[in-house]
């Protein structure tokens, strides 16, 4: 009886080890299982800053671009503003000129004729010309001298 109850209770703890290491088994398993999960979660993640890290890129790339082309376009602005400033003094040069020499602009527009086509004042067109050339003359004159 000594020995069955020995072998009994030598069952009972391999049965109470076995179900230990069952459970440790099944929590290995587990435990592998959720490893297995990070990693493809990991891998996600990687290749998602990958990805976001190439567009981080392009984006930067992109605004230089346009932060390049906005630079250049305000200085095309600048150029284009002291250039009117400068047509601006030198057509208001030209204007007092016109008016010393006596010419009226209302005189000096050419009128079309509407059944030919042709203009009607020839002859003006030439006398105008040659006033305008006159007075680019004599006005480059005057502003090479006051420059």
């Amino acid at each position: 009886e000594f020995t069955n109850k020995t072998a009994i209770r030598k069952l009972q703890v391999e049965v109470e080890t076995v179900g230990k290491e069952k459970v440790r088994l099944e929590e290995s398993i587990a435990t592998n299982e959720r490893a297995c999960q990070l990693e493809t979660e990991r891998d996600w993640y990687k290749k998602e800053a990958l990805h976001l890290d190439e567009e981080l890129e392009n984006m930067k790339a992109r605004q230089k671009e346009l932060t390049d082309r906005l630079d250049e376009s305000e200085q095309d602005r600048g150029w284009l503003k002291v250039q009117v400033e400068k047509l601006s003094r030198k057509n208001a040069l030209l204007d007092d000129k016109f008016r010393e020499l006596g010419v009226d602009f209302s005189s000096l527009r050419l009128e079309k004729d509407s059944a030919s086509g042709n203009t009607s004042s020839v002859g003006k067109a030439d006398e105008v010309e040659e006033s305008e050339e006159k007075v680019v003359a004599s006005s480059e004159d005057s502003v090479a001298k006051t420059a």
